[in-house]
């Protein structure tokens, strides 16, 4: 008799457990709850926590080791300067992570769900990332005694500042960040300077406590300039360096907007710096976030003007507008950032 050939039930028993298995998979990678994903997610994130721990510790040490006085923080893209600061950095998160002012931001080298990742551990884009494609970031632009600029924000008696500079020059007034309502002394606010024996300054007409900090040429500084119901502290890396009650906020709001690189309305006194970043705040609310750059093509800036290619000024990501030198001369600018 002919042997009959056909499907043993063993092999269709074993063809029905592989069916189900691929559709178990499929399943899964369709379903919010896919084991797969996370556990990307999971290891993401311990390996993201593991990098935040190793750089606050980097931070802290330095602060320490510096008695509290850095010159600067801490912004790297290079992996074998990152090791240095997060021992535990490994290569598969190379160019997709990296260190900008002491913070872990990421790159847009990650893909989607991994910027899902990042930003429910509040880790934030790097800077480059917050101008638009008409703009390219630099590590500074630099004043030369001639530019400033009016950032049209008027102080209030809740108002603090955040500048980061370097000064081409130790002796002679500089204003950095200032408003003044008119030529008379008392109707100042100064929120971020250098007095004309190059020491750090800030508000000083009333109970004034002068600052210890004399300025080098070539250094770092940052400045936080804290004018809240009255009285006025100025932070300077760190440290206290002026306070003052000098009472402005009796009149508060003011008339007169904030310049930068100048003493406001007289336009006098002008900084010659290096500026890298500039932040403002009125009652706990950012209102200007500046970023140093050039535009890259023809753009309108804050004054509405036209201006061409290679124009260097300030980006505003707050309000997204471009600002641009109304002095004498040009901005000088420095690196581009990667």
């Amino acid at each position: 008799m002919k042997k009959r050939k056909g499907i043993s039930l063993i092999v269709l028993i074993i063809t029905i457990i592989v069916v189900i298995i691929l559709a178990v998979i499929v399943i899964l990678t369709l379903s919010k709850n896919n084991p797969i994903e996370s556990a990307k997610e999971a290891r993401f994130k311990e390996d993201v926590r593991t990098f935040q721990d190793e750089l606050a510790f980097a931070v802290s040490k330095e602060n320490t080791d510096n008695g509290g006085h850095r010159d600067t923080k801490i912004s790297t893209s290079d992996f074998d300067e990152i090791k240095e600061y997060i021992p535990s950095f490994s290569k598969k998160y190379k160019e997709k992570l990296i260190i900008q002012d002491d913070e872990l931001r990421y790159t847009k080298l990650l893909d989607e769900k991994e910027k899902e990742y990042a930003q429910k551990l509040n880790i934030n884009k790097n800077k480059e990332n917050f101008l638009p494609d008409e703009y390219k970031q630099v590590e500074y632009i630099e004043s030369t005694g001639t530019q400033y600029i009016d950032i049209d924000v008027i102080p209030y008696k809740n108002f603090k500042a955040e500048v980061n500079f370097k000064t081409k020059k130790k002796i002679g007034e500089q204003y950095i960040v200032s408003s003044r309502k008119s030529v008379t002394s008392n109707d100042r606010f100064y929120l971020s300077a250098i007095n004309s024996n190059g020491v750090i300054d800030g508000i000083g007409y009333n109970n004034y406590k002068e600052g210890t900090i004399h300025v080098t040429e070539d250094t770092e500084y940052y400045i936080v300039s804290d004018y809240t119901d009255g009285y006025q502290k100025v932070i300077c890396n760190g440290s206290l360096t002026n306070e003052s009650n000098y009472n402005a906020s009796d009149t508060a709001p003011w008339s007169t907007t904030i310049y930068l690189f100048t003493r406001g309305v007289t336009k006098d006194f002008k900084a010659e710096i290096l500026l890298y970043n500039c932040k403002l705040e009125i009652d706990g609310e950012l209102v200007r976030n500046f970023i140093p750059c050039y535009s890259i093509t023809t753009v309108t800036n804050a004054d509405e003007e036209s201006v061409p290619s290679n124009t260097v000024g300030l980006y505003d990501i707050v309000e997204g507008k471009f600002y641009t030198n109304q002095g004498t001369g040009t901005f000088l600018k420095g690196k581009d950032v990667n």
